[in-house]
C-alpha cells in the first residue's frame, strides 16, 4: 500500500523513449545499408536457379529421347514423368526467388511460364508413352506432335529469361 506522499513506481511505458530508440534506429541502419548488397545476390540467385534447373530438365529430356529412339515405352513414360516432376519443382523454386531488378522480375515471369510448359510438355510425352504401350500408335503420335510445339514454346520462353539475366 503507498500513502499519498509516496510515488508508485514507474510503469515501463512512462519510462523514457531514449533507452529503446537509439538500439533500434542502429539497428534499422544496418538493415538498410545490407538490402543494396543483397539486392544484386537475388538476381544472381535467380540466375543460378534458372541455371540450375534448366541443366537438370535437359539431362532429363535426354534421357526420354534416348528411351523413345530405342523404343521403349514403359522406360520413356517413368522418365517423361520425373521431367514433370522437376519442371514442377523449378517452377517453386523459381517462384521463391524475390529478384532485385525489373529486369530479374520479367526474366522470372518468363521462366515461371517456361517451366510451366515443360510440365505439360512432360504429361504429353507421359500420355504418349501410355498410347505407346497401348498399341494407340495414332493417339500417341498427336501427343507427341502437341509435346513438340509445347517445347518449343518453352524454350523461346527460357532463353528469353536467361537473356534478360545476362
Amino acid at each position: 500500500m503507498t500513502t499519498e506522499t509516496e510515488q508508485a513506481p514507474a510503469s515501463i511505458a512512462d519510462r523514457p523513449v531514449r533507452r529503446v530508440a537509439a538500439p533500434a534506429c542502429v539497428v534499422l541502419l544496418s538493415l538498410a545499408l545490407m538490402f543494396p548488397a543483397a539486392a544484386g545476390a537475388s538476381t544472381a540467385t535467380l540466375k543460378k536457379t534458372l541455371g540450375t534447373w534448366s541443366h537438370r530438365l535437359g539431362v532429363d529430356a535426354r534421357g526420354i529421347s534416348l528411351s523413345a529412339s530405342r523404343r521403349h515405352p514403359r522406360r520413356m513414360t517413368r522418365r517423361a514423368k520425373h521431367f514433370r516432376l522437376d519442371a514442377l519443382r523449378a517452377r517453386r523454386a523459381l517462384a521463391a526467388q524475390r529478384p532485385s531488378t525489373p529486369r530479374g522480375w520479367r526474366a522470372r515471369r518468363l521462366g515461371l511460364a517456361a517451366f510451366r510448359n515443360y510440365a505439360a510438355v512432360g504429361r504429353q510425352w507421359t500420355l504418349s508413352g501410355t498410347a505407346r504401350l497401348h498399341r494407340k500408335k495414332a493417339v500417341a503420335d498427336r501427343h507427341a506432335r502437341l509435346a513438340k510445339r509445347l517445347t518449343k514454346k518453352g524454350n523461346r520462353l527460357l532463353v528469353a529469361a536467361g537473356r534478360l539475366l545476362r
